[in-house]
């Protein structure tokens, strides 16, 4: 089993849906992650810090896509084997 594209497009789909998730109220907040203009407001906070938070609010907008990529690979998993 050899690294390829299609095992390295399976992987960050997994990574992508791993992080979509994660719930904001419960599991963000614990570890202030759940509001980046909070974060911003009370300083302090490391820019890696708020590159995370802004990155995992970003990715709840991809949401669409991520399910046809779902569908997609689904589909040609069971059609070829992948």
């Amino acid at each position: 089993m050899g690294l390829s594209l299609w095992h390295l497009f399976k992987a960050s789909l997994l990574m992508i849906n791993s992080v979509m998730i994660l719930n904001r109220k419960r599991f963000l907040a614990k570890y202030g992650l759940d509001d980046l203009n909070h974060m911003q407001a009370y300083g302090g906070n490391s820019a890696l810090k708020a590159q995370l938070v802004g990155l995992l609010h970003a990715v709840q907008y991809l949401k669409v896509p991520v399910i046809i990529a779902n569908i997609f690979t689904i589909i040609f998993e069971i059609l070829l084997g992948g």
